[in-house]
């Protein structure tokens, strides 16, 4: 699929969701990591320029795989042209969140044909895979195992990119699993099995159902926080050992004292060596 396949594809797209008919995608970069078929850059967005950034195994699946991830890549743009944001970290949290969302829920209701899904739809409906369909349990065990895995290499490796996969694959999953009846009891073991069962979890969950943009971007920033303060007191672990920074003493430290701590233990350290 050429970029002027795609465009063809967008074209339909604008018209049946009232995009302006002026925005046109201008490149297609086949750089995405080996678990994200597709991302946006919203940088490149707010400089106007509409890239598709894509996995570079696009061109081998099926074509009926390959609309359904456009169709969750153009409701990304859907989103970006009608949010409201001017200030670029609430636009990021905006589209990192809802946006995945959003568009993982709007995309496999599209492909189905229905708003709504029963515990027996698990394994009846099949949707569009890479090389062959998939059922919908397929997608939802794949993607909890992306969300475990990644958020246990965040607490291995402490890499912040570690807990910003985490989070996105999260988003996907939950999107998916809101088109469920059942879906408390979804949302309940999903996040107990990915050790992410928070009440912050939960109550992003809501509101992300029920639109509520002003809690989604204070609880994913919450969520955040919450993510940096693993990563900045597991740095201090590492670097200083228990006999410099007590166990009791490491849970104070927090992105507003950090620096300060940082010069009291290096002078311990310096102390002890002597």
């Amino acid at each position: 699929m050429n970029l002027r396949q795609i465009n063809d594809l967008w074209n339909e797209y604008k018209e049946k969701y009232d995009l302006p008919e002026d925005i046109q995608i201008s490149a297609v970069q086949y750089d995405a990591e080996k678990y994200v078929e597709g991302f946006f850059n919203i940088l490149e967005l707010l400089e106007g320029k509409y890239i598709l950034h894509l996995n570079p195994r696009f061109h081998l699946y099926s074509d009926s795989y390959a609309r359904f991830i456009l169709f969750h890549e153009f409701t990304h743009f859907y989103d970006f042209i009608n949010s409201s944001y001017d200030e670029t970290e609430d636009l990021f949290v905006y589209m990192n969140a809802y946006s995945e969302f959003h568009a993982c829920r709007v995309t496999l209701a599209r492909f189905m044909e229905r708003l709504t899904l029963k515990t027996v739809h698990i394994d009846k409906i099949q949707i569009p895979g890479p090389f062959n369909e998939i059922s919908i349990r397929h997608l939802l065990e794949e993607g909890l195992w992306r969300v475990k895995v990644s958020f246990e290499q965040f607490l291995e490796t402490l890499e912040p990119n570690d807990f910003i996969m985490t989070f996105r694959q999260l988003m996907y999953l939950l999107g998916y699993i809101s088109l469920f009846e059942n879906d408390d009891v979804l949302l309940e073991q999903t996040l107990q099995f990915a050790h992410l069962d928070t009440d912050d979890f939960f109550d992003l969950y809501h509101a992300l159902k029920e639109i509520d943009y002003e809690e989604i971007l204070r609880l994913t920033r919450k969520i955040y926080n919450s993510a940096f303060l693993i990563y900045l007191r597991g740095f201090f672990r590492r670097n200083y050992d228990r006999r410099i920074l007590p166990d009791d003493e490491l849970e104070n430290i927090t992105a507003d004292n950090c620096d300060e701590y940082k010069a009291i233990l290096d002078q311990r350290q310096q102390e002890f060596a002597a």
